[in-house]
């Protein structure tokens, strides 16, 4: 399913998830599997808020997961260990880098993708209001956007380590000043 219509330009992750739900809902999905953050808003509230609105379980930065019935187990790194999430499906989860051992497709099988119709859902096709998605449906909005400031480049310190400690005291104290 190919989600697009200029109406959803705009929005944030909280409009995207608003439309991605509506498009989701029909389809009775058990599980929604999304990357850790997207790369519009690197914000990693998109699948979180799916969640929220389709009103089922979420277990987010996954690095394993298991499924028995409608249950699973979510594994997922926390300071200082990993966490054990249980949740009954359907289900929302935001996966982690290793959470699956990626493959490559078969020939036969890129040609039968080929040929699968790929629907597209427009604004008419979601059950949503056009002050609820796009930029009118946004609940933040950026208003500007700077590169940060160019770093003074690296003082390399020659000599064995007692010289470079001392003359790494004598930087910190007679030009950067911070002791």
């Amino acid at each position: 399913i190919h989600v697009s219509d200029p109406a959803f330009e705009g929005g944030d992750a909280l409009a995207s998830a608003r439309v991605l739900a509506e498009v989701i809902r029909p389809l009775g999905a058990d599980l929604i599997l999304g990357g850790k953050q997207g790369i519009d808003h690197d914000a990693a509230q998109t699948i979180p808020a799916i969640a929220e609105f389709l009103g089922v379980a979420q277990a987010l930065i996954v690095t394993e997961l298991k499924i028995d019935g409608r249950a699973a187990t979510a594994r997922r790194r926390v300071e200082g260990g990993d966490e054990l999430v249980e949740l009954t499906l359907p289900a929302a989860v935001t996966c982690e880098k290793g959470l699956n051992e990626p493959r490559y497709a078969s020939l036969p099988g890129i040609m039968k993708a080929k040929k699968k119709e790929i629907r597209k859902v427009g604004l008419a096709d979601v059950k949503l209001e056009a002050g609820r998605v796009g930029a009118a449906g946004a609940a933040s909005r950026l208003v500007r956007y700077h590169a940060l400031p160019e770093r003074p480049p690296v003082k390399m310190i020659a000599g064995d380590a007692a010289q470079q400690a001392k003359e790494l005291a004598r930087l910190l104290r007679e030009e950067a000043k911070v002791i």
